[in-house]
């Protein structure tokens, strides 16, 4: 990486929570502070196996530590600034045995002329003034004109360290993981959260824990320091092409944003970086309000799925941009629809199978687009909106494809645990036709069929407002197309491909590549009213 890596480093400006305590620690950290302080080393490690065995600690806090430690590399100086970044990882040092080769400096602790004495003569730092002041300290300690130790010594700071305090060059700090590497020379600073992330942190925690928190928002908001490093891998990933990895760090980011009711912000980091400059005219944001549904407070669901005249404005502003590059990744794949029509019908005029709709038309859903590219709709919608002098609803909100959890609560309109929008078991009228667009598996009642809210359904896809809409006002939530959500390769709610039976709101599709079954719907999130 180039100088971009302390673009992302300073992102943990934005996410640099701490906590002031570590649980329930009585008098362990003024004790270990002051052992600390005098260079007891001995009591040092009787205070933090005590504190261990007493059980007064976070488990998160130590597994964040765990990280943090595991960030940096052998025999490497690591600079905290909180307690709960540093007593933590002594605790683990010298109880657990935790990368003990690392030496773990706390900067509170260094604005000690007696503990900065220790530590020059503990660490043999010969051509630092003792003397000094801890800004001599820094300037002398990180003076390039020791460029032999600076070479051989690993140096980190961690990422909760005040800004303001790092005395380092900060275009030669490099993200980690939990630590900012300081180096003279240009490293491959992905590379190393690679390994860290995929060979040596533990992370099943934030994913689920067993052990209870007294204070869980805190260490919430203290795993926001996670996400900087994950939006580097998330790009590093996509780049490269291996969308279940980039996936996977996304939906733990996005996870970590939601625990620590931060979930907007988080989300808005993983817009893909290149967007057309919108034509703003191209599209009516009054109408673009007139169509979301409150399915939460302050989140919205668009009544319809997107269609292909929607996605063609999109298309139309990336050709007046001349951003080919784009037009390749968002391109609607095409259907030989005819090919794909069973035996029985396959001599069928296509002015008969289309009779509700072509598939195809601007007033049907789009389908057959990557996942990509419905994240690039919607950081491309999203701009439109925010960008536009129209009057409009709100002052700013985010567009994007919902998390499993949202989208069954928009689909199941109100109605909980039910196994379709409709609020029923049954997937027919008491006339006997289909209440959505489905494989069917038997004849239709006898229904009229008029088109729009009365038709009985398609072969393939229809007008993406078909049907009625349930008690949000979305319309085709299960079936006519699957529809994708934030989590790469699932879709939701079944389509025309489906027997109803595999529509039912809880269930998932699985997908690999663009379908023309599969198409998505926007959701809008209220950033500031």
């Amino acid at each position: 990486m180039s100088k971009s890596n302390f673009l992302m480093a300073c992102l943990a400006s934005f996410f640099l929570f701490s906590i002031n305590t570590f649980a329930s620690s009585g008098d362990f950290e003024n004790r270990l502070r002051q052992a600390e302080l005098i260079g007891d080393k001995s009591q040092v490690e009787t205070i933090c196996k005590e504190w261990y065995a007493s059980g007064q600690y976070s488990p998160g806090v130590l597994n964040w530590n765990y990280n943090a430690l595991m960030s940096v590399e052998k025999d490497a100086f690591i600079f905290t600034q909180q307690e709960s970044d540093t007593y933590p990882a002594l605790l683990l040092q010298h109880a657990l045995k935790v990368r003990p080769d690392v030496k773990v400096l706390g900067i509170q602790l260094l604005e000690s002329p007696e503990y900065r004495k220790l530590v020059i003569r503990d660490q043999q730092l010969h051509w630092i003034t003792v003397e000094g002041s801890l800004s001599d300290f820094w300037k002398q300690f990180l003076d390039t004109r020791n460029q032999v130790f600076l070479q051989k010594t690993p140096i980190y700071f961690g990422v909760m360290t005040n800004k303001n305090l790092l005395f380092a060059d900060k275009a030669r700090l490099y993200l980690t993981g939990l630590a900012l590497k300081y180096s003279l020379q240009n490293i491959d600073n992905v590379a190393m959260l690679r390994e860290n992330f995929e060979q040596r942190f533990r992370l099943d925690y934030l994913d689920f824990s067993l052990q209870p928190e007294k204070d869980p928002a805190l260490i919430a908001r203290l795993n926001l320091n996670y996400v900087p490093a994950l939006v580097l891998l998330h790009r590093y990933y996509a780049a490269k092409g291996a969308l279940p990895q980039a996936n996977r760090v996304q939906s733990l980011a996005l996870q970590v944003g939601k625990a620590a009711e931060r979930e907007a912000e988080v989300s808005a980091l993983f817009l893909p970086e290149k967007t057309a400059t919108p034509i703003v005219s191209a599209i009516s944001v009054k109408n673009l309000d007139k169509a979301m549904r409150v399915v939460a407070p302050k989140l919205y669901a668009a009544e319809t799925e997107v269609t292909n005249g929607q996605y063609e404005l999109f298309l139309q502003d990336l050709l007046k941009n001349k951003d080919f590059d784009q037009i390749a990744q968002c391109r609607i794949h095409p259907v030989d629809w005819q090919a794909l029509l069973p035996e029985n019908l396959s001599k069928t005029p296509l002015e008969q199978v289309f009779k509700n709709g072509n598939p195809s038309g601007p007033a049907s859903p789009v389908q057959n687009i990557s996942h990509e590219a419905a994240q690039r709709y919607c950081a491309w919608i999203t701009q439109v909106y925010n960008a536009s002098a129209e009057k409009k609803k709100f002052k700013k909100v985010l567009f994007r494809l919902p998390t499993e959890s949202e989208w069954e609560t928009a689909a199941e309109g109100g109605r909980k645990g039910d196994q379709f929008p409709w609020g029923s078991q049954f997937f027919r009228n008491s006339n006997g036709c289909y209440l959505g667009n489905y494989q069917s598996i038997q004849p239709c009642g006898d229904c009229p069929d008029q088109g729009g809210d009365g038709i009985d359904g398609g072969i393939f896809s229809v007008l993406a407002n078909s049907y009625f809409p349930n008690d949000f006002g979305l319309y085709c939530v299960s079936g006519n197309v699957a529809e994708m959500i934030q989590e790469y390769g699932i879709s939701k709610g079944g389509s025309w491909q489906d027997p109803p039976q595999m529509a039912y709101i809880n269930l998932q599709k699985n997908y690999t590549q663009p379908s023309p079954s599969i198409g998505f719907r926007v959701f809008m999130e209220v950033i500031e009213e």
